[in-house]
């Protein structure tokens, strides 16, 4: 088994593995790898994504139910005393046109999740030790969370070029936590779908 280097990958080596799983018609890791490094999604979000989230809200959305746990505040608990709340972090995010037209061919609309079974229970989501294992079998060379560091620093290089730093909308991709001045208003879906297009055309 090849070993995998801590680091997030090139620009080049990102389109070269694309290359490499398109020629193998390995669509199953293709399109983890995708959600991943274009959406900058996790593991336990790539997993519960379910193909009815598509197109939910808005058109080229992908709605996200179940992410990682956030602290949201305190609530009060027994006897009065004041706990930590923790909340699913749902949101939605846009999916740029070239994936959301490889997920529209993808997507089998007879099963419950994005990523298929081809055994066990169609009802039930993969672990999260899913995504490794597929990213394990093809070679690929990063983490999984390196995807996740892939998309942000796509994203960054982007508004860079083209002198436009954004870190509201940044944080908005990754789900990230606002400052105060930044929950005033809402970024427009289609802002945040030209700056995705413009980054993974």
């Amino acid at each position: 088994m090849m070993q995998k280097r801590a680091h997030i990958p090139t620009r080049d080596e990102y389109q070269k593995t694309l290359t490499k799983l398109t020629e193998q018609k390995n669509l199953d890791t293709l399109i983890a790898l995708r959600l991943g490094c274009e959406l900058g999604l996790t593991r336990l979000e790539i997993v519960n994504l379910k193909t009815t989230d598509l197109d939910r809200i808005n058109k080229r959305g992908l709605w996200v139910e179940v992410a990682k746990q956030v602290r949201r505040g305190n609530k009060k608990g027994r006897g009065g005393r004041y706990k930590p709340n923790f909340e699913m972090r749902k949101r939605e995010v846009p999916v740029n046109t070239s994936l959301y037209q490889l997920l529209i061919s993808y997507i089998d609309k007879s099963q419950v999740y994005i990523l298929k079974r081809h055994k066990g229970d169609p009802r039930k989501p993969f672990t999260p030790r899913y995504i490794n294992k597929l990213y394990e079998k093809s070679g690929l060379t990063w983490a999984t969370h390196h995807s996740r560091h892939f998309f942000k620093n796509q994203v960054k290089d982007w508004m860079r070029r083209h002198h436009q730093i954004d870190d509201e909308l940044i944080k908005d991709y990754m789900g990230h936590k606002k400052d105060t001045t930044e929950t005033y208003g809402d970024l427009s879906w289609d802002y945040k779908l030209e700056i995705l297009d413009g980054v993974f055309q």
